[in-house]
């Protein structure tokens, strides 16, 4: 379909430049830019020959900034997918595009949120649901289906038990994570405040504005 439409630019008069890809989010398997890649460089073999020559092509985003998953450094991404531009077009590629978005903001931003309850929904539960005053519609919205797994950080130490973790609305969607397993110390009371980390990305952008009375998350900018 992309080689169909392609061509039909040309029959209009327009001038093609490339083609884009994105591999998809928080992408942590660099080979998936080796695959796309690959088929863009049949692509582009095949428009050549019909006398289409594309001058560049855009990788789009996806660079995994850390979560919970500890990855390999940028700098291994950035040569799997130099070479395999290599390897797919050979000495004269196209010119390379990116688009890198959550891996330059999401470890320079934290969110400051408070425990409002921890409580047992059963004598026989075993873990504390622990509620916070940021959920899903707050600005956690990467939590859904717990794709996104955020890092936390507490100010008590000793130790830890299972916790299940929620936001501060009445809707029922607002759990952000009871079945990906996360821990907080024993003592944590209502007051407390816990940090999530690399929150720089999709956050602020996805809070709603007044969902159940609460504000939308507000945002500081330090220097420091």
């Amino acid at each position: 379909m992309a080689y169909e439409l392609l061509i039909k630019c040309c029959d209009l008069g327009l001038k093609p430049l490339g083609v884009a890809f994105h591999v998809g989010s928080q992408q942590t398997d660099p080979l998936q830019w080796v695959e796309f890649m690959q088929q863009a460089a049949e692509l582009y073999g095949h428009l050549r020959r019909q006398g289409l020559e594309l001058e560049w092509i855009n990788i789009g985003g996806g660079f995994p900034p850390t979560y919970q998953t500890t990855l390999r450094p940028f700098s291994h991404y950035a040569q799997t997918i130099q070479q395999a531009l290599q390897q797919s077009f050979g000495v004269t590629p196209p010119q390379l595009m990116i688009e890198p978005g959550r891996v330059l903001v999401a470890d320079a931003g934290v969110i400051q949120t408070e425990v409002i309850l921890v409580a047992h929904k059963s004598r026989e539960d075993v873990r504390r649901w622990v509620y916070l005053d940021i959920g899903k519609f707050g600005g956690l919205a990467e939590t859904m289906d717990e794709c996104i797994t955020y890092r936390l950080r507490t100010f008590r130490q000793g130790p830890t038990g299972p916790v299940i973790l929620a936001g501060p609305t009445c809707d029922s969607a607002d759990v952000l994570y009871e079945k990906t397993s996360y821990e907080l110390p024993m003592d944590l009371a209502i007051g407390d405040r816990i940090e999530v980390l690399s929150a720089g990305a999709y956050t602020s952008s996805y809070a709603s504005v007044g969902f159940n009375g609460f504000p939308p998350l507000r945002t500081t900018v330090s220097s420091g």
